[in-house]
């Protein structure tokens, strides 16, 4: 177990800079990742700057654990992380940013949104 946030996606942080956006670490801020998503996949730089699907996904980690009471990064016994929430679920953030990146899974917001309780 894992309680506070992991690696505080610093390459993420750079290559948002360069293209004009600041991560805000909120919901708001998922919002403007999550509209450049595609564009950024789409630019071959990125493979060699940074990992889109492992670092949004433990941005976006990151930001549900700073919002969303009681939930924390859980390790896997194989060490891959997911977000643990109080009612036992667990979200794989880095598997969901993934399917995002190709197009077949949910949006940020849609992620951030299956991590606040009902």
């Amino acid at each position: 177990m894992v309680a506070g946030p992991l690696s505080d996606s610093d390459r993420l942080r750079q290559w948002s800079l360069e293209h004009g956006i600041d991560l805000t670490d909120d919901l708001a801020g998922l919002e403007v990742l999550d509209a450049h998503l595609d564009d950024w996949n789409a630019d071959p730089g990125h493979h060699e700057r940074v990992d889109l699907g492992n670092e949004v996904g433990i941005y976006l980690g990151n930001v549900i654990l700073k919002h969303v009471a009681d939930s924390r990064w859980q390790l896997w016994p194989n060490g891959h992380p997911v977000v643990a929430l109080k009612s036992g679920r667990e979200l794989d953030v880095t598997s969901m940013t993934n399917d995002r990146l190709k197009g077949m899974g949910s949006s940020l917001v849609s992620i951030y949104a299956m991590a606040l309780p009902e």
